[in-house]
């Protein structure tokens, strides 16, 4: 049975986290009946969705090209004749409208500002719902972590995370991948006398255990726990015997150590 996890966004408006394939998350986000989904890696779960909550599906969001987020683009847009939006790249299937840095999207009552992320892929783009403080991260940020890198640079990433850290500390961090756990072990394991990474640990290990969903993170949780946005620490610093790095320098020392683990 597809796990689904409903949350209301008043004046009619719902969030549906749906987890796909092995370790996915799509969204669908619904006002007025119609909805929109961000990167569907699977379409059957999503439109078996939408025909249960009798919603018509109107845009597909996409982060980046990688199968796992847009798999079922192709299915989705054969059946609705849904818009297809993401960034300027051919790898995009059925790509119909590009977006890039500061573009808007008004869908309803939704306002989603894009924001250009490279460093995973090369491009990349995350959608922020300013209203709601909600971010659609792909796989730029993870709960706890952040996307390999498998198209750009290291100071392209750090660039990248730095913009996603300057959104309010309230933001509703909802990424792609249900990494949690194995990112909370590689954050305690450089840094094992941090009390807040221990505890978030232990909190993600009992959900885990229990089955459950350990997304959605927040960005004030994120700033705290997750070593990628900590490379200015001097807490992190020592721990890993560095001082005085270049930011990006140290974020690609602590990537090539993730990539290890």
């Amino acid at each position: 049975m597809t796990h689904i996890i409903k949350k209301e966004l008043g004046e009619g408006r719902a969030l549906y986290q749906i987890k796909i394939l092995e370790d996915n998350y799509t969204y669908v986000l619904s006002w007025d009946q119609n909805a929109l989904v961000v990167d569907p890696g699977e379409g059957k779960p999503v439109y078996t969705l939408l025909e249960e909550k009798g919603l018509t599906l109107k845009n597909i969001l996409i982060t980046h090209y990688h199968y796992d987020h847009t798999g079922g683009i192709e299915s989705l847009k054969r059946k609705t004749g849904c818009h297809i939006i993401g960034p300027d790249d051919e790898r995009v299937p059925e790509l119909d409208q590009s977006v890039d840095e500061g573009e808007e999207l008004l869908f309803g009552s939704f306002s989603i500002e894009v924001l250009s992320t490279p460093g995973h892929t090369n491009p990349h783009v995350v959608y922020f719902f300013r209203e709601l403080h909600l971010l659609f991260s792909g796989d730029l940020l993870y709960a706890g972590g952040c996307g390999r890198l498998f198209e750009g640079s290291a100071s392209e990433m750090w660039g990248s995370l730095e913009k996603v850290m300057n959104l309010p500390d309230d933001t509703e961090i909802y990424c792609g991948h249900e990494y949690t756990l194995n990112n909370l072990e590689f954050a305690h394991s450089i840094e094992p006398s941090n009390p807040e990474v221990k505890a978030r640990l232990e909190e993600v290990k009992n959900l885990t255990s229990e089955g459950k969903s350990t997304i959605p993170s927040t960005l004030a949780v994120e700033k705290e726990t997750n070593p990628f946005l900590r490379v200015k620490s001097a807490a992190l610093q020592k721990a890993l015997g560095v001082s005085d790095t270049d930011p990006a320098t140290f974020f690609s020392q602590i990537r090539e150590l993730k990539d290890k683990f």
